[in-house]
C-alpha cells in the first residue's frame, strides 16, 4: 500500500467508525522558531467513551510548548475535520496552530495492514521533516524552565515520559503526529463463554453506532465441516441504551466445539479476533498438567499481567512459553539472555524480560548484541540457524517508550501485556511453536516493507 493509499484508507475507515460524542485526547510537544510552531511529537487519541477525568494543561518553557487538551464530546463532522487536518500535518490545540515542518511530502505509516492480530484499533502516523537539534545550552534552559513551570516537570525526559511522547530532535527520528481511534463496538470477555456446545457472547456498542455496519462471524474447533463456520450478525439481540452503552447478546447453538473463534468487523476493518474455550474441554496436555497445580492459572496470570517482581515475571514468561509448546530455559549466568527457547523443529530464540519503562532501551540493546553474538558463534560452528529475538514486557504497548521502526530495524518482536493476554487464550488448544516463530518473522518482514 503506497503512502497516499495508506492515508486514504485510514480516513475512510475512520468515517465508518466515528460517531457523534466520541472523546479526544491530544498530547503534544512543539518548538517556537521565528513565530512558527513546529511539532516535535504529538498524539491524538479518539475514544468512544468520555474520559474519567479532564485535566488539561499547557506549558511554555524556553522555546518549548508542551501540554494536553481533552475534549469529552465532539461531533462526528468536527472529528473528521481534525483527522483530515492532522493527516496533512496540522494540529489545532489550546487555540494554537501547530504544524509538522514541511520539507519533502508527508510520509504515512499504519499498523492497519498487519494480519493475525487479536485486536486492531485504527492507527496512522504522519511524519514530517527533521527539526534542528537543540544545543546543550538550549536544553539546559528548557530543563530549568520545566522545573519552574506549573505543573512542574523534572526536565525534558520527565515530561516526555509523562506525555508518552519522544523528543525527536535528539533521537534522529522525524517529528510525527500519531492518530489512534478506538472501535465503536467490542466483545465483553467477562460476559462471553462457551459451555457444552453453546456460545453466549456479549457486545458493548456506542449508543449512536449503526449496528448494521457490524459483522460477527464464528468458527468452531474442531468443528464438523463447513457448516460450523457461520455469519451470526443477524442473530444478535440488541438491548436499549443503558449508562451510555448499548449491549447486544448472541446465543448460538454449536455442533462440535472445544473452542470458538469470534471475528468482529466494523465496516471493512477487523476489530477483534478472539478464541473462547469450553473450560471442560482441553486437549493440550501441558495445560492440563499445569492447571492441576495452579487452578485457572491464577498465579501465572498474576506474575505476568500484574508484573511487579522481575524474577517472577521471567519465570512466568518461561512457563507461558512451555505451555505454548516451546522448550524454555531460564539462564543462571547474569551476562546471558534471560531465557533460551527452542521449538520442536529445532528453531532457536532468545528472550529478554523487563517490567520497567526505564529499563527498556537497555534491554533492547542487550538483546540485539546477544542475538548477534549467538548467530556468529552458531555460524562459526556450522549451525546455520536463524535466531529469533523477543522482548517481553509486562506493560501495555501504549506505555512502552519504543518506536515500532526501531524494533523492526533490529528484527526484534515485542511481547507486551496485550500479547501475553492473547497467548493465554491459545493455551487449551495445541499450537505449532514453529509456525508461531514463522509468523513473527513474517510480520517483522511485512512491517519492514511497510516502513520502506
Amino acid at each position: 500500500m503506497n503512502r497516499q493509499a495508506t492515508r486514504d484508507h485510514f480516513l475512510e475507515s475512520a468515517a465508518e467508525w466515528i460517531c457523534d460524542s466520541y472523546s479526544l485526547s491530544i498530547h503534544y510537544l512543539a518548538t517556537i522558531e521565528q513565530g512558527i510552531f513546529n511539532i516535535v511529537d504529538a498524539t491524538l487519541s479518539f475514544y468512544p467513551l468520555p474520559p474519567e477525568k479532564v485535566d488539561n494543561f499547557a506549558i511554555k518553557a524556553g522555546n518549548l510548548l508542551a501540554g494536553r487538551e481533552i475534549f469529552s464530546s465532539l461531533k462526528k463532522d468536527e472529528i473528521l475535520q481534525r483527522l483530515t487536518q492532522a493527516a496533512s500535518g496540522h494540529l489545532e490545540v489550546h487555540d494554537l496552530q501547530l504544524s509538522l515542518q514541511s520539507g519533502a511530502e508527508m510520509d504515512y505509516y499504519s499498523e492497519i495492514p498487519h494480519r493475525d492480530t487479536g485486536f486492531s484499533d485504527l492507527h496512522l502516523m504522519v511524519t514530517g521533516a527533521h527539526l534542528r537539534p537543540a544545543s546543550l545550552s538550549e536544553s539546559i534552559v528548557t530543563d530549568n524552565a520545566l522545573r519552574l513551570a506549573t505543573p512542574p516537570f523534572d526536565g525534558m525526559s520527565d515530561i516526555c515520559s509523562w506525555l508518552q511522547l519522544t523528543d525527536t530532535r535528539v533521537n534522529g527520528r522525524a517529528p510525527s503526529i500519531t492518530l489512534r481511534i478506538g472501535p465503536p463496538v467490542d466483545i465483553i470477555f467477562d460476559e462471553t463463554k462457551v459451555h457444552r456446545n453453546k456460545l453466549r457472547l456479549t457486545l458493548s456498542a456506542h449508543p449512536k453506532f449503526d449496528t448494521s455496519r457490524l459483522v460477527l462471524a464464528t468458527r468452531e474447533f474442531p468443528g464438523r465441516g463447513i457448516e460450523t463456520r457461520k455469519q451470526a450478525s443477524n442473530l444478535i439481540v440488541w438491548k436499549q441504551v443503558k449508562k451510555g452503552r448499548r449491549s447486544g447478546v448472541l446465543n448460538l447453538d454449536l455442533t462440535n466445539a472445544n473452542s470458538v473463534l469470534a471475528m468482529l468487523i466494523v465496516g471493512r476493518r477487523t476489530v477483534r479476533r478472539r478464541w473462547f474455550d469450553d473450560p471442560e474441554k482441553a486437549i493440550n496436555s501441558r495445560y492440563v498438567a499445569t492447571q492441576l497445580f495452579d487452578k485457572d492459572l491464577k498465579q501465572l496470570k498474576h506474575a505476568l499481567l500484574e508484573a511487579v517482581d522481575s524474577v517472577r515475571f521471567e519465570q512466568g514468561v518461561a512457563s507461558l512459553l512451555f505451555l505454548l509448546g516451546f522448550s524454555s530455559a531460564i539462564q543462571v549466568e547474569t551476562q546471558a539472555p534471560d531465557i533460551l527457547v527452542t521449538s520442536p523443529g529445532g528453531k532457536l530464540a532468545i528472550v529478554e524480560c523487563t517490567t520497567k519503562i526505564s529499563d527498556f532501551q537497555n534491554k533492547l540493546g542487550k538483546l540485539v548484541d546477544r542475538r548477534n553474538a549467538l548467530m556468529k558463534t552458531l555460524e562459526t560452528t556450522g549451525h546455520n540457524l536463524q535466531v529469533y529475538a523477543f522482548l517481553a514486557c509486562g506493560l501495555p504497548k501504549a506505555q512502552i517508550a519504543v518506536e515500532e521502526r526501531q524494533l523492526t530495524q533490529h528484527q526484534v518482536t515485542l511481547f507486551s501485556r496485550e500479547n501475553i493476554s492473547l497467548a493465554f487464550d491459545q493455551l487449551r488448544t495445541p499450537t505449532s511453536p514453529d509456525e508461531m516463530l514463522d509468523r513473527a518473522a513474517a510480520l517483522l518482514s511485512e512491517k519492514r516493507n511497510a516502513i520502506a
